[in-house]
């Protein structure tokens, strides 16, 4: 059974529940991202770091042409149609192949003058879409004794620190953001497993993560409604 990994590394380990439990994107967002960056139906369009492909989804109602790229394998085993195996700082696509790239969740993980040289040879824009939900957006939302435990794991990766990733917007120099709040419906158990597929819960053993979880059921309500804030920022080139 997998010991300890590094954050953002290990989203294969949580994939089940990754597909399973993030939230979908709004038409909303996606319709803003294509009004700046000039796309239109017939547009072809990347999802970078497609993960289980909740993107990639929604990408799909928009645009006639979508590539999905993901690099773990576990989690492209979770996705639903054609996914190519591929990083951001090499993405396995010919040059001029997309009208824009989509990343959402994930540019904190690229290194990012690597990753947006690569963008630039694919593509003539980027959207980049952040997300957050749970405690950051509603404090109190999740039992105390369950987020003690989401704490302590953090604690165990990074210390006491809450900024350990540098700011990618001083590379990317994006427009934006335009900030987009809505409120989805989540039973308390998917509620519980969502919190698990963060990057540090996704990086402790398989058997300590479960253990978690177990814990956490009973304390939950049986339904709740969670606010998804995602800010969108974009680059035309």
């Amino acid at each position: 059974m997998p010991g300890l990994g590094k954050p953002g590394q290990t989203f294969g380990r949580v994939a089940e529940a990754y597909a399973r439990t993030r939230p979908p994107y709004s038409a909303e967002v996606i319709e803003r991202a294509a009004h700046e960056l000039g796309l239109t139906r017939e547009s072809t369009v990347l999802d970078l770091a497609a993960g289980t492909g909740t993107l990639t989804r929604a990408l799909r109602d928009q645009f006639a042409q979508v590539i999905a790229v993901e690099p773990d394998p576990g989690m492209r085993a979770q996705f639903d149609g054609d996914v190519l195996a591929g990083t951001a700082e090499a993405i396995p696509l010919d040059a001029g192949s997309v009208d824009a790239v989509f990343v959402g969740e994930a540019f904190h993980w690229f290194e990012p003058a690597s990753a947006l040289a690569e963008i630039h040879r694919v593509s003539s824009g980027l959207a980049i879409l952040a997300r957050s939900w749970g405690e950051t957006e509603q404090p109190g939302l999740l039992p105390p004794p369950f987020w003690s435990e989401l704490d302590a794991i953090w604690r165990r990766f990074h210390g006491e620190s809450r900024d350990d990733f540098p700011d990618w917007r001083d590379t990317v120099e994006p427009e934006g953001p335009v900030r987009i709040e809505e409120l989805v419906r989540i039973s308390g158990r998917d509620l519980v497993d969502l919190q698990l597929t963060g990057s540090t819960p996704a990086s402790i053993p398989d058997d300590e993560r479960a253990a978690i979880a177990e814990r956490a059921y009973p304390l939950v309500d049986d339904n709740y409604e969670m606010r998804v804030v995602t800010e969108l920022y974009w680059s035309r080139f």
